[in-house]
């Protein structure tokens, strides 16, 4: 189906979210039939518009087949938003990662398309669907965003948590070193001056243990300070994405 150009501007009261204005033109099937197709062109991505579109038509119950001319063909179908009887609808969606167009084709068998002069209120339906659409692309969007940024703030809150129970951890293991150092000075040789009979062996054992455990503290304590920076940025990182979904809920319209 090719178009062929703008054929008559249908009046329509609902009021298109993105201020975008259906259109109504002809257009020439694969046997070059006159064909009447609806349009309207959103500030959505043509991905966006598709996966939103094809997710309200699924739950509405209505499913199609992609045809060779990248229109997707619903046969026989009975659809009251757009015709009270049983039809065939046609939609295309074309654009780029800017801004994508929906093309509407009503058909009540064949080649028997719906003429916009002729039946007004079909035309009034499409048009009202078409910006319904609008609003459909529009929720998708934002509830998507809105899924995505709360998940990620979700996968922080997990970090954080980890790397508070890390944070406990790493304390709870300077405080035992810092008592065995304390139990190690309270129980070690004292050396009493002029003494000859002292145990060398044991006095070099005991000086080994306490380097240790001060070389054990100096690592323990260095674990500590990265993870309370990493603390601190993943708080940041919180802070930041609870101040985008707040954002994202304002804006909404």
């Amino acid at each position: 189906i090719v178009s062929t150009g703008l054929f008559a501007q249908i009046t329509c009261n609902a009021k298109p979210l993105s201020g975008a204005t259906p259109e109504t033109k002809t257009a020439s099937d694969k046997n070059k039939n006159l064909a009447y197709l609806y349009s309207i062109t959103l500030p959505y991505s043509k991905d966006e518009i598709k996966e939103a579109l094809h997710t309200r038509l699924d739950t509405e119950g209505v499913s199609g087949s992609k045809t060779k001319n990248n229109f997707y063909a619903f046969k026989e179908v009975q659809y009251t938003y757009l015709w009270d009887k049983t039809c065939d609808i046609y939609i295309s969606i074309t654009g780029n990662k800017d801004a994508g167009a929906i093309n509407l084709i009503i058909s009540q068998g064949y080649d028997n398309y719906i003429d916009p002069i002729k039946d007004t209120i079909t035309s009034q339906k499409a048009f009202k669907w078409l910006i319904d659409v609008d609003r459909v692309v529009y929720e998708y969007i934002y509830e998507h965003n809105l899924a995505t940024h709360a998940k990620e703030q979700k996968n922080i809150e997990k970090e954080l948590s980890k790397l508070e129970k890390k944070r406990k951890n790493i304390e709870s293991k300077i405080k035992k070193t810092e008592k065995k150092q304390l139990k190690l000075e309270a129980s070690k040789t004292v050396i009493a001056e002029g003494d000859l009979t002292v145990d060398s062996k044991k006095i070099a054992k005991e000086q080994k243990q306490a380097l240790d455990l001060q070389e054990e503290l100096i690592e323990l304590k260095k674990d500590l300070s990265v993870v309370n920076t990493i603390i601190e940025r993943t708080k940041a990182d919180l802070s930041t994405k609870k101040e985008n979904i707040k954002e994202i809920k304002q804006n909404k319209k």
